[in-house]
């Protein structure tokens, strides 16, 4: 298979994904194994034309710290810009006379083919002298052979691509590789994600007045979540390849579109018992996590970067952790003072609304968690950034470059949620006076300018993980794209809104497994906090998945 030049190569790669798929249930084993090879590689290129763009958005701000790095990144943003305005004007001649245009068509193609040549001239200088960034921006697809070996013999890869038609699956282990093509479609896939997420929501899923962790309320029902749709998920795209994941222990998936929005964690692998909305029934059910540790990657290559790149730090030379969170905000989680609220003034030209910044709901048990994790890992007070002190100027001006693990408990605000913010953000405290350098919020772009070296970022956040099941969904957000180009190894993100209470036990519990002194995997350490959660008979709805389920470990779960 030739290299894919464009987004039109992409698109038309789906259809040959099709028929290599086919194709290999009628070939002999060696055939089998070309038609497999072509088609993981035409899974990989697909998926980087949806899920890539995030990183390549933040190149420029990224490449503040290097001159010579912004302006090769300036100029590879501006020969693509170029590719992509020809393509549009070659496509737009669909439909039209093609004689009539034949020699603008002949020209544009030209022109294309030109400038591609730029752009390839381009990556191989940014592999050669900038290698991390070339990797994580322009990652190119990895051989079954490849993956294998960077797999530990109890790890397997999921991927499961979305086309228009069918959704293709991939299971690969040191010893074994299958995949399975099912019938069914991007736009169902999508419908029965968002039926899936709107159970997620966490107002949907306890009654109001829901008691605290450790707290007793007989008389509080549990919501209903489609178990039944969660095992057909299940069934139809992970079941035909589960006998590859059959043993081990940690799992590392990439997807795209609908599933970028949903967890694996809540599929389910047998058929469930009881009733939708008993939480012993719930405790009961067969998750994908009872049986696996799970790591969410934004495309293949990059568990090459994770497992290539070793940690940028000696054992026993970093400060062990760093918190900011408690931000001061005047809003209250009953009030009219919600992020919804803000959303009509919440930006006043290029910065922030500082006022709507302030009336974001207050996170009481923030404090507290950012407290106790600073306790399990034995960092200090001056390692907490809290109430006023958790600003963006704090931020900027720490030195985080030697920090274990970073932690944010706050709001997160995804792009196009808010008037005006065009990328992901963290809130913190705002300043008296908004300027450049801080407006109370935190951005993907400025996070990618910083410098990391940390194992783990927690980001006890909302939505700081991927979309909302949309068929057309990012692989996975650009801020938690931006603290992997900045340099951190793993990160502890969220899929929707999450309790205050249930994410300072998740995050708290997970540290703490892995300050305990065995060698764990911080997707086990995660896994572990979920079922302690969920397994916690004292508040009914703990057993639900939107209370245990939101987030995931992004980019190296390992050790």
């Amino acid at each position: 298979m030739g290299r894919i030049r464009s987004g039109a190569d992409f698109r038309a790669l789906l259809g040959l994904g099709a028929v290599l798929v086919t194709m290999s249930f009628a070939a002999n084993a060696a055939q089998t194994d070309a038609y497999r090879e072509n088609g993981f590689e035409a899974m990989q290129w697909a998926m980087l034309s949806s899920a890539g763009n995030a990183v390549q958005q933040l190149g420029l701000r990224a490449a503040a710290g290097s001159p010579e790095l912004a302006e090769i990144v300036r100029h590879r943003q501006d020969v693509r810009s170029m590719i992509e305005e020809r393509e549009k004007k070659i496509a737009a001649f669909d439909g039209l006379d093609p004689v009539s245009h034949a020699n603008e068509a002949v020209r544009l193609r030209g022109e294309i083919d030109s400038l591609l040549a730029e752009l390839q001239g381009i990556d191989e200088r940014l592999k050669v002298d900038f290698p991390r960034y070339s990797e994580l921006a322009n990652p190119a697809p990895l051989t079954i052979a490849e993956v294998q070996a960077l797999l530990e013999d109890d790890e397997a890869l999921l991927v499961v691509f979305a086309g228009k038609y069918n959704v293709y699956t991939m299971a690969i282990a040191r010893d074994a590789v299958d995949w399975n093509q099912a019938v069914y479609g991007a736009a169902t896939l999508a419908e029965d994600v968002a039926q899936l997420r709107l159970q997620l929501d966490p107002d949907a899923a306890v009654n109001r007045g829901a008691a605290p962790i450790g707290g007793r309320d007989d008389t509080q029902r549990v919501a209903p979540f489609d178990r039944f749709r969660a095992h057909l998920l299940y069934s139809e795209l992970v079941g035909p390849v589960a006998h590859v994941l059959a043993g081990k222990r940690h799992v590392f998936t990439v997807a795209d579109g609908p599933l970028s929005g949903l967890p694996f964690s809540v599929l389910v692998t047998e058929p469930p018992r009881g009733d939708d909305t008993d939480a012993a029934a719930m405790r009961g059910t067969a998750w994908m996590i009872r049986q696996f540790a799970m790591t969410t990657l934004p495309s293949v290559s990059s568990l090459a970067v994770m497992r290539r790149f070793p940690p940028a730090h000696p054992a026993g030379s970093a400060r062990p952790f760093v918190g900011f969170g408690a931000p001061d905000f005047g809003g209250s989680r009953g009030g009219e003072a919600t992020v919804a609220a803000a959303q009509r003034s919440f930006f006043r030209g290029a910065l922030a609304d500082l006022e709507a910044v302030r009336n974001l709901p207050s996170l009481p048990q923030t404090g507290p968690e950012l407290r106790q994790l600073a306790s399990e890992l034995g960092a200090g007070d001056d390692a907490l950034f809290l109430g006023p002190r958790a600003t963006e100027s704090a931020v900027r001006k720490s030195d985080l470059s030697n920090v274990r693990i970073l932690a944010f408990a706050t709001h997160g605000l995804l792009s196009g949620d808010l008037q005006g913010l065009a990328e992901p953000a963290l809130a913190l405290s705002p300043p008296e006076t908004a300027t450049v350098e801080d407006d109370g919020l935190l951005t993907a772009s400025e996070v990618s300018e910083m410098r990391l070296s940390a194992e783990w970022v927690i980001l006890s956040a909302c939505n700081t993980a991927g979309g909302d099941g949309r068929a057309d969904g990012e692989g996975l957000s650009g801020l938690a794209r931006a603290f992997l180009y900045a340099g951190a190894r793993a990160i502890l993100a969220s899929h929707w809104p999450v309790r205050d209470d249930a994410a300072a036990y998740l995050t708290t519990r997970a540290v703490g497994v892995l300050a305990a002194g065995k060698r764990q995997r911080r997707a086990e350490a995660l896994r572990l906090a979920m079922l302690s959660l969920m397994d916690d008979a004292k508040d009914p709805s703990l057993a639900h998945p939107s209370a245990w389920a939101p987030f995931v470990v992004v980019g190296e779960g390992g050790y």
